[in-house]
This record gives structure tokens, C-alpha cells and sequence, in this order.
């Protein structure tokens, strides 16, 4: 099935319940998502995007409706809002492909709570459940926090080790020589591909 275009990358998202993006801002990752959901959901519906930031380019999906006729789009702003749609919504809803931009800009701003690691790992097993049982796919982003891991000097997305256990496969998307690239951290691999970000969406240059 076509996913991103990439036929080495498509290879380990294909059968694969949780799939993620992370990366810098900019570095094209809801072009990726976007790019996913045109391809995809024109034969696997229905379809819902879930939008937890301002960067969901509607002018992209307006310039061209039919290749987003079968998504549904969905904006929330507050982690506790995320959590009440994951367990009174996503858990009642017969979705077959879900994606979430970004999956942690909400946790981010309540990660200092007591109860916020065990709400975050919580709505994220329910959403692997159910996408589980739907034998549907969910795609995610990520975005980074300020640090290195030392083993391996990539930047962390923020709630990394819990996103790790849901998620497999993993892309990093980042900058290598000038030019953008994606990268297979989970599981381990040396496959990088590189694109551009257009219009149209992701265009791979190899």
C-alpha cells in the first residue's frame, strides 16, 4: 500500500498498528501526515486527523478537497479535551486510520502535573487498543524539546520513553547536509531517505 511514496519506508509501516514522525519545527511533519492521508484514505476510511496545533495547513487541503473527501478534521487545544475525545469519542468511533498533529504539544504544557506521565501513557494505550481492535493504522507526530540523548545526539521529542513503548515504527525527520531527511530509529536501522517539502506535499529525492 502507499503510505508516504517511500517505498523502503512504506515496507516497515505496512501491517504496523502506531506510527510516528518526530522532529524539529519546519522540518515538514504535518506535510507528512497530510501527505499520508491523501494517499491513504482515498481507499481506507473513514479517516480522522486531530490537529492539537496551529499547523495544520487548511489552505493545502482546500486548494485540492478531493484528496481529503473520506478525513474527517478535528482541532483541540487542551490536553484534558484530548483525553475526554480519546475515552468518549475515538473509543465509540469505527475509524480505520487516525492521525494526531502533534501527539505531544498538549502533554508538553501539563508535564509537571503529578498525574500527567500516568494520563499520557494511559490515553495512549487506549488509542493503540482501538486502533488495534479496528485493524486500522495511527499515525502521529511529535514535536522536540531542548536536549540531546548522549547515546545518540538526536534531539528527544518531550514524553520520548513513552511514546517509544506505543509506537513502532519511529521516524526521525531532520536536516543532514542542508537537505531533509528521514530517519529509522525504531526499530534500528540505516535507512535514510531524503525530500523536499512542496504543495503537492512530501516529494522523495532518494
Amino acid at each position: 500500500m502507499l503510505f508516504t511514496g517511500c517505498r523502503d519506508i512504506d515496507k516497515l509501516i505496512a501491517g504496523k498498528t502506531a506510527i510516528l514522525f518526530y522532529g524539529e519545527a519546519g522540518i515538514g511533519k504535518t506535510t507528512m501526515l497530510l501527505t499520508i492521508a491523501s494517499n491513504v484514505c482515498k481507499e481506507i476510511y473513514p479517516c480522522i486527523y486531530i490537529s492539537t496545533e496551529d499547523t495544520l495547513h487548511y489552505e493545502r487541503v482546500a486548494r485540492d478537497p478531493s484528496r481529503f473527501e473520506n478525513v474527517f478534521f478535528e482541532e483541540i487545544w487542551e490536553f484534558e479535551d484530548l483525553v475526554e475525545y480519546v475515552a468518549k469519542v475515538l473509543a465509540f468511533t469505527p475509524y480505520k486510520v487516525l492521525f494526531i498533529d502533534s501527539i505531544n504539544s498538549l502533554y508538553r504544557l501539563v508535564a509537571h502535573k503529578e498525574e500527567a506521565i500516568s494520563t499520557y501513557g494511559f490515553i495512549l494505550g487506549l488509542i493503540w487498543r482501538r486502533t488495534l481492535d479496528l485493524e486500522g493504522y495511527w499515525f502521529a507526530s511529535a514535536q522536540v524539546r531542548a536536549g540531546y540523548r548522549e547515546e545518540d545526539e538526536e534531539i528527544v521529542a518531550s514524553g520520548m520513553p513513552i511514546l517509544e513503548y506505543w509506537f513502532d515504527p519511529i521516524f526521525y525527520m531532520t536536516y543532514s547536509d542542508g537537505e531533509r531527511v528521514v530517519k529509522v530509529v525504531k526499530p534500528k536501522s540505516s535507512i535514510e531517505r531524503r525530500y523536499i517539502v512542496t504543495e503537492e506535499g512530501i516529494e522523495w529525492i532518494s
